[in-house]
């Protein structure tokens, strides 16, 4: 059984309600999608179509995870915070021409989190 894409950002939020620095999480890809799994529960997925596979590379590329091949996985730690942006990119239009100024700034929030560098908000 499938779980419906709503249903699984259901779960992906409710995750973020307890921050935390190390959640383990799989980049899965099927016939129909990529979808990210934590303790094998679906947190997001995003489909087989141009906007979605924009959408994966994303992902991928915030989590620091290599996109997996048709029918495999790759599992990598990350935070509350990265997730949070995760699951942003997941949701993005990419129809839309100014989703990939969005994600570009998601990827590299994402990217100097995990290097240990935050951007500081100058106040």
């Amino acid at each position: 059984m499938t779980v419906s894409r709503k249903q699984a950002l259901k779960h992906g939020y409710k995750l973020l309600e307890h921050p935390r620095s190390h959640i383990r999480v799989e980049l899965n890809q099927d016939k129909s999608g990529v979808s990210v799994t934590h303790k094998g529960r679906v947190i997001t997925r995003v489909f087989l179509n141009r906007s979605g596979m924009n959408a994966a590379v994303a992902i991928s590329e915030a989590m620091g995870v290599k996109l997996p091949a048709l029918g495999s996985s790759n599992s990598g730690l990350v935070s509350t915070g990265l997730l949070y942006r995760v699951l942003a990119l997941s949701q993005l239009d990419f129809r839309n021409p100014s989703a990939y100024e969005l994600a570009s700034e998601l990827v590299d929030e994402a990217i100097s989190m995990q290097r240990g560098g935050g951007k500081t908000s100058g106040v």
